[in-house]
């Protein structure tokens, strides 16, 4: 049974892409407007544990005998042989009362011999649905959810936060976020949902709010603190090493992520002065924004510090501009990365040999020698 003063939704919805928070909220937004159109729709999944997508499909082009207003989802679509999507698309051809169907596939158009490449039939059936949804808007209907770029992730957080949970984000703490749980948007939303349990009804999501429930029990890694001893920032390397022993810590990970860290510093100086007219361009590039000079240069860099290959220029911003190695590089001379490589090796052989105490004093120690790296006197 149907509401005769709601606008009818379409028919056919077609949701693609590997942004999952997105594509799910449209998929709820879509069942929602159903819902305010339909009197109590059921809703059917597709489940190929269950039955084959052939047996599916008859229960779709079967008219209800109650006249039940039915709403069909299928996911993974992307994964369909050839047999299933011609079935798929026949499905296209009936015009049934009182059917929806949702589509959904968390895969991208991408070049040919990509990993992810789809399959040409997907890639017709594809084809097929947009010039349907062209020609008939009001029953057929595709929307594509792309996963932002990691240096996007904070503007995403921004628009989609209020989507999401009807709060509001600065941009400044979706930075921050972003740099706790990291870029992927499955990740972020977990973070924004417990977030959300926490804060007061309608409150922004804030800097306090992120500390409490995503900060404050959350272990530190190696690489934070790797880091924070590249950036030259103690509290941060203090902070760090107290989180760390809050668990049980094996040191000598923590020291080899700090040597590779260095070392890829030390080679990134290497290369600076050695190629001056490069690192120019490459200051010229972050001033004024230019995104083809950047990872140009940047990807030179990453391959020289040995963080990249020649096939990685799309890592170039998340991998060697967004934590600032140029500029953590320049906080160390040769001689004082030689006096760090020192230190590194001789603790590393210490507490493996028992001479050294992997203690947190005893850590705290190292780090500050590292820190304070021009003061190191030759042993």
């Amino acid at each position: 049974m149907t509401k005769t003063d709601a606008k009818k939704p379409v028919t056919f919805l077609f949701l693609m892409g590997n942004d999952s928070i997105s594509r799910e909220k449209a998929k709820q937004d879509a069942i929602a407007a159903i819902q305010s159109f339909a009197d109590k729709p059921a809703i059917e999944r597709f489940d190929p544990e269950v039955m084959p997508f052939s047996s599916f499909s008859e229960r779709i082009i079967t008219p209800s005998l109650f006249q039940t207003v039915r709403i069909f989802t299928v996911r993974d679509v992307n994964q369909f042989k050839k047999d299933d999507i011609d079935t798929l698309k026949s499905i296209f051809t009936y015009d049934i009362p009182d059917i929806y169907m949702i589509i959904e596939s968390d895969a991208l158009r991408v070049k040919k011999g990509k990993e992810r490449a789809l399959s040409k039939d997907f890639e017709k059936f594809i084809d097929i649905f947009n010039e349907l949804s062209g020609k008939h808007p009001e029953k057929f209907a595709f929307l594509e959810f792309v996963q932002p770029a990691e240096y996007k992730m904070a503007q995403w957080l921004e628009t989609q936060t209020p989507l999401l949970l009807g709060r509001t984000i600065s941009h400044k703490d979706a930075e921050y976020l972003v740099d706790l749980a990291g870029s992927d948007s499955a990740a972020l939303y977990s973070e924004l949902q417990k977030i959300d349990i926490f804060l007061p009804p309608k409150k922004p999501v804030d800097r306090a709010a992120i500390d409490t429930v995503s900060g404050a029990t959350r272990l530190k890694t190696q690489f934070e603190l790797a880091q924070a001893l590249g950036k030259k920032d103690f509290s941060k390397v203090l902070e760090t090493i107290d989180s760390l022993y809050m668990g049980s810590v094996y040191v000598p990970l923590y020291i080899s992520a700090i040597f590779k860290h260095f070392w890829a510093l030390f080679r990134i100086a290497v290369f600076a002065k050695t190629n001056p007219e490069d690192m120019k361009k490459f200051e010229s590039s972050m001033k004024r924004y230019n995104k083809e000079i950047q990872d140009e240069i940047g990807l030179k860099l990453g391959v020289a510090a040995g963080l990249l290959s020649e096939k990685q220029r799309s890592s170039v911003y998340p991998v060697i501009v967004k934590p600032g190695l140029v500029g953590q590089s320049c906080h160390f001379t040769e001689a004082q990365y030689k006096k760090i490589f020192k230190s590194l090796g001789e603790y590393d052989i210490g507490i493996k040999t028992g001479r050294i105490d992997d203690s947190k004093t005893g850590f705290q120690l190292l780090c500050y020698r590292i820190f304070k790296s021009g003061d190191i006197q030759e042993q």
